[in-house]
């Protein structure tokens, strides 16, 4: 599954960033800020391996069924079920005939964050019409709220944050707009 919040739990085994922060550079890139957003490799233990059949958060095993070093190679990339990738979600959100989908969230540091109820629209002459609401966790829900454990990790060094990530099918953009603090912010994300 690709729920980024489980994956801020884990190191990051590509750039071992630390539990909790969001991946960083490589050590000899000139900037050495954060990245955009996670490594698909941080989600390893939330995907089953198919080398050695282990489930969702066991390690992997070696053909002795001993621990395993590392995680196998086949783990550390996407499964076939994630929509890690932005054309994926734009895809979905189109077979479902929704043009905008909204989802409210906050957080701040030592409380970490927390996704508000999802709201799927569409354009219907002219006015938006809701398609769906829910709260569940499904493959749609955690790529939809993706941008906000990209952006933000868990939290941690932030003052209260409170906005609204904004997906809009017409234009394949996505906008993060609220407050941090009382200082207003509006970003679109890459």
């Amino acid at each position: 599954m690709s729920d980024r919040q489980t994956w801020l739990e884990e190191r990051c085994p590509e750039r071992r960033a630390a539990p909790g922060t969001r991946c960083r550079q490589p050590w000899f890139s000139r900037n050495r800020r954060s990245s955009r957003w996670l490594h698909v490799t941080r989600g390893w233990r939330a995907r089953p391996c198919t080398t050695c059949k282990a489930q969702p958060g066991d390690p992997c095993r070696t053909p002795s069924r001993r621990e395993a070093r590392r995680p196998h190679i086949a783990r550390l990339r996407a499964g076939r079920f994630e929509l890690i990738y932005r054309d994926d979600v734009w895809a979905e959100l189109e077979r479902r005939g929704v043009t905008v989908a909204v989802l409210p969230f906050s957080g701040r540091a030592g409380l970490g964050g927390k996704i508000g109820t999802i709201a799927l629209s569409r354009v219907d002459g002219g006015e938006l019409v809701e398609v769906e609401r829910w709260s569940g966790r499904d493959e749609l829900a955690f790529a939809l709220e993706a941008p906000v454990w990209d952006r933000f990790g868990q939290f941690n060094g932030h003052s209260r944050v409170r906005g609204t990530v904004t997906w809009l099918l017409a234009d394949r953009l996505v906008l993060i707009a609220g407050e941090r603090g009382d200082v207003p912010f509006e970003d679109v994300v890459p």
